[in-house]
């Protein structure tokens, strides 16, 4: 384990080592929280590397102490598309975690997508966060964990450099178009994502990182100097709360 100024970095072997460093962790916070406050709040992100951890913590063997009963799951970012669809961060989670069971039905909260636009979408998911979160920090839900992915492009959650949806700092979820900055984004999809703010109140942000695609950004988030850059994970600086990244050797910058 090291540390990168305020952050807590947690370099793996490899991306199955992480994934298994990373599922432990959330187990232990979770039951830390629960304990404390009774209940865990987490909101998922989206991606292959969460995938794999989800799919570990589905595993009642390895994972049977995790408090299920006591964890309401909810999504930091949605693409803009049917639950059914492959681009849905929604179903990638069913298919890891949710189909096998091991979460209660009422502790769900997925992001619709079923509303008329995508604004409409936003304004139904800050309502739910703000009536099944209890705690809040300046008004805003407090998670007691989120999860992140870091983009090439240095976007996390689907907070993307040169669109809107960074500088939101009043609403708890909005939207976002990536393509009005970069037309190459794919999925070609509108995004419904929490807010910065949100992210910033939250107890604890676990950032995944795999390969050596990430190498290069890492650096960059990394990096002392001025927060206010184009890189969007630059923002992690200002958490409130405890920032860990659990990165492979891969993925790992350079000194």
């Amino acid at each position: 384990m090291s540390n990168t100024s305020e952050f807590e970095v947690k370099v793996l072997v490899d991306g199955e080592a992480l994934s298994h460093h990373a599922a432990k962790a959330i187990e232990t916070l979770a039951k830390e929280r629960v304990a404390e406050t009774g209940w865990f709040n987490l909101a998922l992100s989206g991606g292959s590397t969460p995938k794999a951890v989800y799919t570990l913590l589905a595993n009642q063997r390895e994972h049977g102490d995790m408090p299920w009963n006591k964890t309401r799951l909810f999504w930091g970012d949605e693409r803009n598309c049917k639950p059914d669809h492959p681009d849905s961060n929604y179903r990638m989670v069913y298919e890891a975690l949710l189909k096998n069971g091991p979460v209660p039905l009422e502790n769900i909260y997925p992001i619709s997508t079923a509303e008329p636009t995508a604004d409409d979408c936003a304004a139904k998911y800050a309502k739910t966060l703000h009536e099944k979160i209890e705690r809040k920090k300046d008004g805003f839900p407090s998670f007691d964990l989120i999860l992140l992915g870091i983009g090439p492009d240095g976007h996390t959650a689907s907070l993307f450099p040169g669109t809107h949806a960074p500088l939101e700092m009043t609403k708890t979820v909005t939207t976002c178009d990536p393509l009005s900055f970069n037309p190459a984004v794919r999925p070609a999809v509108d995004r419904i994502t929490i807010t910065t703010p949100v992210i910033w109140r939250a107890e604890n942000v676990f950032v995944l990182a795999e390969g050596a695609s990430k190498k290069e950004m890492l650096a960059r988030i990394f990096a002392s100097g001025p927060i206010e850059s184009e890189l969007v994970a630059r923002l992690l600086w200002r958490c409130q709360g405890q920032v860990r990244f659990f990165i492979d050797q891969a993925a790992l910058p350079q000194k």
